[in-house]
């Protein structure tokens, strides 16, 4: 089982495309985790089996695995079978992330699933939204508790688009090794979710992913923004 102290202090790059994405392609994602590493990254965290195979044929840094699933209402959740759990496991993940808000969910329940992912021999990574599911994930086992959910679910209600320092905070001062999360967009905000202390931070869109990045500085153009707003 991996050494999760190597991932302290360190930065952990999400390399991931949404589905309408040309680099939706596990060599392409493969490529992307490889000069991450080179890099630097302490970590890379990968959806899907087949990615992170891909990836662990390149890259002997430790993989977070994770699989994104829509539930008929469209919802996502991620890593929400133990099937799940296994592929990624046998593909290569080091740590397997996985779900553990207080939602209402299809299938299996986050007391039985988190537990059970744990005897797959491969620590788990709760994705959480709030204080109390993340002090539930560690209680089930937990070894990681990530913010990357907070502002996704109603049980959260930072949606302006900045990191939750302050659930980060939270987390740690309740001594859980947080991982930070979710639209950290610049070093400056790195730092701050160290000063908070944070065990390890996740940047993913800001580093890889170019569609989001392109639209990001097209809207500072004054034709288009005049154009959108006419």
């Amino acid at each position: 089982m991996i050494d999760l102290s190597q991932l302290r202090g360190g930065l952990i790059v999400s390399c991931q495309a949404p589905d309408d994405s040309p680099l939706r392609d596990p060599g392409i994602i493969a490529a992307i985790a490889e000069a991450a590493v080179i890099a630097g990254a302490a970590a890379v965290r990968i959806n899907s089996a087949a990615h992170v195979a891909a990836v662990r044929q390149r890259v002997t840094a430790p993989i977070i695995g994770l699989e994104k699933i829509l539930d008929q209402s469209s919802a996502q959740w991620i890593t929400p079978s133990l099937d799940d759990a296994r592929a990624l496991r046998d593909a290569g993940a080091d740590v397997v992330a996985l779900d553990a808000t207080l939602r209402e969910r299809p299938g299996t329940a986050v007391e039985v699933l988190l537990p059970a992912v744990r005897e797959l021999g491969v620590p788990v990574m709760a994705d959480i939204d709030n204080l109390e599911s993340g002090q539930r994930a560690v209680l089930l086992g937990a070894e990681l508790v990530g913010t990357t959910l907070s502002g996704y679910t109603s049980a959260q209600q930072n949606r302006l688009g900045d990191p939750d320092i302050e659930l980060v905070r939270a987390l740690a001062e309740a001594s859980i090794a947080v991982i930070a999360e979710g639209r950290i967009k610049s070093p400056a905000e790195v730092a701050a979710a160290f000063d908070a202390g944070a065990f390890a931070v996740v940047v993913g869109t800001s580093i890889t992913e170019p569609m989001a990045l392109t639209r990001r500085f097209l809207a500072g153009i004054p034709t288009l923004t005049k154009g959108a707003s006419s």
